[in-house]
């Protein structure tokens, strides 16, 4: 599969993989190497393929993403498989060559940003290819990181979780109805939405959506993504589930901003997600509490529900 995969996906991103017979050569090397595949509705969409040169480390053999993909968190869910392969069979540090940034190849520009955003430094550039081609080589290590009590494969919603989404909730007495999940898809589809969800051994856990036109002000008119509509059930709760989404939430924010919000409930079932964002190193904006996205007027009478928020911001 890992082979078929390469060849499929090298042939849609010319860009970066070019010359045939490279192609071909990647393509046989993964089969004597360790793969990671993403799909979506059965489609292979991604693929991180890894070699272990050394003991206690990984190399990044191969790595892409198909082009319709690209920035929308399917390369770091790879790179968080891989991680975690990694920590399970004590490997502590992961490797990378790609071309130099000194290039200013706009293409592979992209890579090097895609590996410092998901935790890689530059360790050394050679020229193993001949004078023309400066390879950078990166690194990161895995080892002080903290491995969560649950590791959850996180994708993109699509049309085929939502009935199990739904029913999930409803079997916990919460009203998630299927058109919700049908709007988020829409703005998924049209770019104005991400919509991640976790699933720990095939079973749905939980799940967040980035908003790209935030409904609170503030938010819109500076162009600041909102982390909207977080929920993880409650049997997976406590368990890094939560980390685990606002960390794919936060890496695809980071892509086109340099600050992230989200507006947190006041009552005491929001308890646990305020000290989650604090924790985070959000802080509150500044600008008080809203009702239904309007500010709230000293003396007035509002139903403490959903839509009564005070809303943070945090630095990326």
């Amino acid at each position: 599969m890992a082979e078929k995969a390469c060849l499929q996906l090298t042939a849609g991103l010319p860009e970066w993989f070019g010359i045939p017979e490279a192609n071909e050569r990647y393509a046989k090397g993964c089969l004597d190497r360790i793969s990671f595949c993403a799909k979506i509705d059965s489609n292979i969409v991604g693929l991180i393929v890894l070699e272990f040169p050394f003991p206690n480390n990984a190399n990044i053999y191969w790595m892409a993403v198909d082009k319709s993909y690209h920035h929308q968190g399917i390369g770091a869910s790879l790179m968080q498989f891989a991680e975690n392969y990694c920590f399970e069979h004590k490997i502590y540090t992961i490797t990378v060559e790609t071309l130099s940034p000194k290039h200013n190849d706009p293409y592979y520009l992209k890579t090097y940003q895609f590996y410092e955003h998901n935790g890689f430094k530059p360790l050394f550039e050679l020229k193993p290819y001949g004078p023309d081609h400066i390879m950078c080589y990166l690194e990161k290590r895995i080892d002080r990181q903290i491995k969560s009590d649950l590791q959850a494969a996180i994708r993109l919603m699509t049309q085929n979780d939502i009935s199990e989404i739904v029913a999930a909730f409803k079997n916990i007495g919460w009203n998630k109805p299927t058109s919700l999940f049908d709007a988020y898809l829409k703005d998924q589809k049209n770019k104005e939405r991400y919509v991640w969800c976790a699933y720990i051994n095939d079973s749905f856990a939980g799940y967040v959506t980035l908003n790209l036109n935030s409904s609170y002000q503030p938010f819109k008119n500076q162009n600041i993504p909102e982390i909207n509509d977080m929920n993880v059930l409650p049997q997976y709760r406590n368990k890094g589930i939560g980390t685990q989404l606002l960390d794919i939430a936060e890496k695809q924010a980071a892509k086109t901003a340099n600050k992230v919000g989200i507006g947190v409930g006041l009552y005491p079932d929001y308890g646990q997600a305020q000290r989650l964002y604090v924790k985070r190193g959000y802080i509150p904006d500044g600008k008080g509490i809203t009702y239904q996205h309007q500010y709230v007027v000293p003396g007035q009478d509002y139903c403490v529900d959903d839509d009564l928020n005070l809303w943070f911001t945090k630095e990326l």
